[in-house]
């Protein structure tokens, strides 16, 4: 049945109305018998007698001129929840009528089975079953858009009628309906990240990025998975570099290994990517922070030294000594890494962060003879 009354577009319909005006002439007004035997949406995915808000609908039948009214009623709702169809009485004729799905709340619209209602001049009138299926929701915009934890954001979009559920990072959340474009939720306490929220009705779901604001800026470096701002694996080595290699595994995937195999001829190594462009909007050396996850791969004793390098040439370094196997995360203010190659170098003023495009990472040949350094998420934090 679905098949023999689809059309596969509006020409078809409008032939169908070209021959019917035409033989319209003919016709006798006396003898008229309006019906109405389905209608067809120019929708095609949807079943006949069916259609969403704004579909255009072809309403075929017999004796269907001089159409003067078409209105829509749910079902469920009170009888003078009527509401009225706009549509061109020039594509009106004797085969059929074309117009488009009304739908509007404010005169009581819902969706679900409902009566179509047409009436001609004469006052014949012609009732027809029709389902109002809801549309798939849309999200437009949060607000604010990069809330805090705790915060209310509201979300705005179409579609929100019958709400089924409301989701951030995944787990459900409670939500308040302000409009059917308005949802409210409350970011969970303890968001320290950006997620999806998804939410789910009755017509389908839809899912957008949350971001929040956790009091910083994220610069991310290098993740080794193809973010940030070095996005290729293209680090190379200097001096007495050993090895460097990218394994999988370790806190977030991919992570940088590198090496130091107890050569000491040149008296230093280490590994880079090469420069970019500068990195953190935040200028004071105290709020913008350094962070590195980093495991030593049993190698106790391995001792790093990170380094930043900024646009002139400057190298500012931080040491760290592995004192325990296992992955960490190393956190500290940019404020705290010394000058010139020198970690104890605290007297010769701070880095400008704003001026900051490249992270070195080193081994110190003094320290377990062999080390290892593995490292990966290099970021930093421009609180503000």
């Amino acid at each position: 049945m679905k098949t023999k009354y689809k059309m596969n577009n509006i020409i078809s319909a409008l032939l169908v109305l070209m021959v019917s005006v035409l033989s319209y002439s003919c016709d006798d007004d006396a003898n008229l018998n309006p019906a109405i035997d389905v209608m067809v949406s120019e929708n095609t995915d949807l079943n006949i007698n069916s259609g969403k808000p704004n579909d255009l609908i072809i309403a075929e039948g017999n004796d269907l001129q001089d159409v003067k009214t078409v209105t829509f009623r749910a079902l469920s709702a009170p009888e003078e929840n009527i509401v009225d169809v706009v549509f061109n009485p020039v594509l009106n004729s004797k085969l059929a009528i074309m117009f488009n799905v009304p739908f509007d709340e404010t005169k009581g619209s819902e969706f679900g089975a409902q009566v179509v209602t047409i009436t001609n001049k004469d006052g014949d009138v012609i009732t027809h079953d029709f389902n109002l299926i809801q549309p798939e929701p849309t999200i437009g915009v949060f607000s604010p858009e990069r809330p805090k934890a705790n915060e209310t954001v509201s979300i705005s979009g179409e579609w929100f009628q019958n709400v089924i559920s409301v989701s951030f990072a995944g787990s459900l959340v409670d939500y308040t309906i302000i409009s059917s474009t308005e949802i409210s939720i409350v970011v969970p306490d303890g968001t320290v990240l950006g997620s999806d929220v998804t939410i789910v009705t009755d017509g389908g779901e839809v899912t957008a990025f949350l971001d929040i604001d956790i009091g910083y800026n994220l610069y991310l470096v290098a993740d080794f998975d193809g973010g940030g701002l070095r996005p290729n694996n293209n680090w190379i080595t200097y001096g007495d570099a050993g090895p460097l290699d990218y394994v999988t595994g370790g806190p977030s995937g991919t992570f940088a290994q590198f090496q130091w195999l107890g050569d000491n001829s040149n008296g230093y190594n280490g590994c880079q990517s090469d420069a970019t462009e500068t990195m953190v909007v935040e200028s004071d050396p105290e709020k913008v922070m350094f962070l590195i996850d980093v495991n030593c791969n049993g190698k106790i004793g391995s001792v790093a030294e990170f380094l930043i390098v900024d646009r002139d040439g400057g190298n500012w370094a931080f040491r760290h000594e592995f004192t325990e196997d296992g992955w960490h995360t190393i956190e500290t203010p940019v404020a705290a890494f010394g000058a010139n190659y020198d970690p104890e170098n605290q007297g010769s003023g701070d880095v400008d962060p704003t001026q900051i495009n490249q992270v070195k990472v080193t081994i110190a040949e003094w320290g377990a003879n062999p080390s290892t350094v593995q490292f990966d998420n290099i970021r930093f934090h421009g609180f503000y």
